[in-house]
């Protein structure tokens, strides 16, 4: 009988180190380009808010969502 109790506690510890380690939503939200100055992108591209996510986008290219 402990031996289920321990086996259900190492099920309960597992699966929550699994739920608090995954990152459901990877980007970021965002309302303006100056939310996004976490946003690390590879030169020449610079970080955009392009639709509620920060994205990486070519310096000179128009944002589509204005």
């Amino acid at each position: 009988m402990a031996e289920i109790v321990k086996y259900v506690y190492v099920i309960i510890i597992f699966l929550s180190t699994i739920l608090v380690a995954t990152n459901i939503e990877g980007t970021m939200s965002c309302f303006h380009d100056a939310d996004c100055v976490h946003k690390r992108c590879q030169l020449p591209q610079i970080p955009k808010c392009v639709g509620k996510k920060c994205r990486c986008r070519g310096q000179y290219q128009a944002n589509p969502m204005g």
